[in-house]
């Protein structure tokens, strides 16, 4: 059994490398053709686009790496379901149980190369690949001893702290506005920025300073909004992005905005969705053992091409729904998370007990 075990787990693994092969280089096919409308903005060249490409293949990885599991696992084992192998194994003594824990063991390897991949080559190369592609495109960007980033629109100089590497939030943003005779009119600092539809700075726990003659004025705000020329490509070098931290620094975080009562709640969902992306890998490689076993027994690959599809996109497709509407109704993370993972799990287990 040792030896149909292994068998069966490479003949896995080959399909979903395969499977994974094409999702990537059609990926990155649309993400060339989708650069090229920013190609030739400031440093911004071909080469600068394919370099950032590059850098966000372990995270294309990371994400396409469910669906390549279930493709890539209907494709391997339909195949040796056509050649009468998995019957031979069958009428050979071979349970069903044995199957499931040889493909189970396929998809553990794969939810470990996910794991591998998320906590560090697909957030640290995804951040420097967006840093690098933002400080290509906007020439007025400069750097006070790599701890921040400075930039100046008009007489407002704003400081804004990096996103890579150390997570040191205390830091926020920080706003200096210049008046006549280059003398300082005001400070103001927030912990947190992020930019709404109408392209307006929604500034979190605010705090200003303003200088006058008569004296100095202080000012607080839990949250303040105000309209900036800045382009929202730069916010994005101090805006602390979900997908580009990897779990340890994403806790942090989350702690740190629970302790200053600020809102965790879109944290919390990315942190239980990680999660449950690593488990809908197993699941979806196992799903795939029921398939063959019945109507896609002798189906072409083509049949289990759409069939893999259509569950793909669906899992997909819900995973947005429920995050979307779990933002807006304010739902539990737990069931915006793991909602789809559970559903696609009972289709597994009912599957699986209907195979004969």
């Amino acid at each position: 059994m040792t030896l149909l075990r292994t068998y069966l787990v490479m003949a896995v693994l080959r399909g979903v490398a395969t499977v994974l092969s094409v999702l990537i280089a059609v990926t990155c096919v649309i993400e060339f053709v989708q650069q090229l409308n920013d190609v030739g903005t400031g440093d911004y060249g071909v080469q600068q686009a394919l370099i950032y490409i590059g850098l966000r293949i372990p995270r294309t990885v990371f994400t396409t790496l469910p669906i390549a599991a279930l493709i890539g696992a209907l494709l391997s084992l339909g195949n040796l379901a056509v050649h009468r192998e998995l019957v031979v194994m069958r009428a050979s003594g071979v349970s069903s149980w044995q199957l499931l824990s040889a493909v189970g063991l396929a998809g553990f390897v794969l939810a470990l190369l996910m794991v591998l991949l998320g906590e560090s080559l697909a957030p640290s190369l995804g951040a420097y690949a967006s840093e690098m592609r933002t400080r290509a495109m906007h020439e007025e960007i400069a750097l006070a001893k790599g701890r921040a980033t400075w930039l100046r629109e008009g007489d407002r100089i704003v400081s804004l702290r990096r996103q890579a590497g150390d997570i040191g939030y205390g830091g926020g943003v920080l706003m200096f506005e210049l008046g006549a005779g280059q003398t300082l009119k005001e400070i103001a600092r927030a912990d947190s920025a992020n930019f709404d539809s109408a392209n307006r700075w929604i500034l979190s726990k605010y705090a200003e300073t303003s200088f006058a003659e008569s004296g100095a004025t202080v000012g607080t705000e839990h949250e303040s909004s105000e309209a900036q020329g800045l382009n929202p490509d730069l916010l994005e070098l101090s805006v602390v992005r979900e997908d580009l931290l990897d779990t340890p620094s994403l806790v942090r975080y989350i702690d740190y905005l629970r302790a200053n009562s600020l809102d965790a709640h879109r944290y919390l969902v990315a942190y239980w969705s990680r999660l449950a992306n690593v488990a809908s890998v197993i699941v979806m490689t196992v799903l795939a053992l029921p398939f063959v076993f019945g109507g896609l027994r002798s189906a072409g690959a083509g049949a289990r091409l759409v069939v893999g599809l259509i569950i793909g996109l669906a899992y997909y497709v819900g995973s947005q729904v429920l995050t979307s509407g779990g933002e807006v109704y304010r739902l539990d993370p737990l069931i915006i998370a793991w909602g789809p993972t559970a559903v696609l799990l009972v289709v597994t287990i009912v599957a699986f007990t209907r195979v004969r």
